[in-house]
């Protein structure tokens, strides 16, 4: 069931409870208070019957009943009866009725004062009228034909009117809902011809301000980010391709020169080193890429441990493959509580990062120095690497996070632009921040803030 057939069913479901219930209550208030003023009429005139023969003594039973006959609201069947103090009668205007009577149903008026009971559909109303001292009995009865006309009229008005308010509160609720669902057809056909990887193109909202404005908005925002998705892609490909081909080039070119004469021992040591070399790059290269594809799919396992041992393990990590490198440690303003220094993330991620910053730190630097700063502020620890390399140009600085971006001005130094947005997209993905800066001839200085 489509949802404008679904809110449509679910309000008319509403509409007619809530008009059924209505209807209920008003035709039972009718009902309630025809019923309370048949008995009160009823028993106003029973009462006015019984002073008439009590009270009256000049008045004859029968000049009585002629009178009660001639009046103006005599029920069907009506009988209004009157008895002693003995339970005897000494009245009644209408010997064709009868009403069952018996000595306990006497006894029970007496101590209940009145009763209200039916026969078939005649209503009957017994009730004590004192008079003298004399606690007499006055029974009265009838039909009220009128009131049950005028209730079967009020059933069919009500039934009507329901049936009627049904089918134009259903033909209003219909258009009301096709009006309110129309725009979400309108971008149902603009989203089956829209091609917003190929041409950008982007929904459009009669309303940003409503909850299908802001539809449309997360719409525009997906596709925002399945394009660049896609245009991340091809350019990943495209330099991938471009990065994995040097390598085996290479490797294939120096294999290719092995195999071409029989050469010394000490020619093959050296190719094949050269070819390892080549190799460890290659590795190095997809492994890095496995942790970029791992850190896009989440799922990170999370465990706590100290910022200033992990600093220390990836200097040990970077001087044992890089002897010639110097990395320096420094701590600012240190806690007194070691607890401060704890962070929360995927720790061997974290120590991924870190190295690439400060293998890059000491790549860049003539002198192969990295200088590591550690420092509490504001409840973050903000972790510094600065290089004393030439800097990086204004122009470079908004793309050195790009994947596989090199600078025109730093070819001469071997690498494959990855190192950086793995690093970036890692520390991201665990919501810490890293940022730069730099000056040329002064160095570059990257900064780190864990939050704890």
């Amino acid at each position: 069931m489509k949802i404008k057939t679904r809110l449509w069913v679910y309000f008319m479901l509403l509409v007619m409870f809530i008009v059924g219930v209505s209807f209920l209550i008003l035709y039972y208030s009718i009902y309630h208070s025809t019923e309370v003023n048949f008995y009160k009429r009823l028993k106003a005139k029973a009462i006015t019957t019984a002073q008439r023969r009590l009270y009256i003594k000049e008045v004859d039973s029968l000049l009585l009943a002629k009178i009660d006959k001639e009046g103006r609201d005599v029920y069907k069947d009506e009988n209004i009866s009157v008895y002693d103090s003995v339970d005897r009668e000494i009245y009644t205007n209408n010997d064709t009725v009868y009403y069952p009577m018996s000595t306990n149903f006497f006894e029970k008026i007496r101590s209940e004062n009145e009763l209200r009971y039916t026969i078939g559909n005649v209503k009957i109303l017994a009730f004590t009228y004192n008079i003298m001292g004399h606690k007499n009995i006055v029974i009265a009865g009838g039909e009220n034909k009128n009131r049950e006309a005028t209730l079967a009229d009020l059933r069919m008005t009500l039934t009507y009117l329901f049936f009627t308010a049904m089918f134009m509160v259903g033909m209003a609720g219909w258009y009301f809902v096709s009006r309110a669902l129309a725009p979400i057809n309108i971008i149902i056909k603009k989203v089956i011809n829209l091609s917003p990887i190929e041409h950008s193109e982007r929904l459009t909202a009669q309303n940003e301000n409503d909850e299908i404005g802001a539809l449309v908005n997360t719409f525009n925002e997906l596709f925002d980010k399945l394009e660049e998705s896609f245009k991340l892609q091809k350019y990943f490909m495209a330099n991938i391709s471009h990065e994995l081909n040097n390598p085996l080039t290479k490797i294939k070119s120096q294999i290719e020169v092995c195999l071409m004469q029989e050469r010394q021992k000490e020619d093959y040591s050296m190719i094949l080193t050269s070819i390892l070399e080549d190799v460890n790059e290659l590795t190095v290269l997809i492994q890095d890429m496995m942790k970029f594809s791992k850190i896009s799919q989440g799922n990170l396992v999370y465990e706590p441990f100290r910022i200033d041992e992990m600093l220390f393990e990836v200097r040990d990590s970077i001087l044992a493959n890089s002897p010639e490198y110097q990395i320096n440690i420094n701590f600012t303003n240190p806690p007194n509580n070691d607890t401060a220094l704890i962070c929360n993330a995927n720790k061997p991620l974290i120590v991924t990062a870190i190295k690439n910053i400060v293998e890059n730190a000491c790549k860049y630097s003539p002198d192969h120095t990295a200088f590591m700063a550690l420092m509490i502020r504001d409840g973050y620890i903000v972790l510094s690497v600065h290089d004393n390399g030439p800097g990086i140009p204004p122009r470079d600085i908004e793309h050195i996070f790009d994947l596989f971006y090199r600078s025109p001005s730093m070819e001469f130094v071997k690498g494959y632009g990855i190192g950086l947005p793995l690093a970036q997209k890692i520390i991201r993905a665990h919501g810490f921040n890293i940022s730069v800066q730099s000056e040329l001839g002064r160095g570059t200085t990257f900064f780190v803030t864990f939050s704890v």
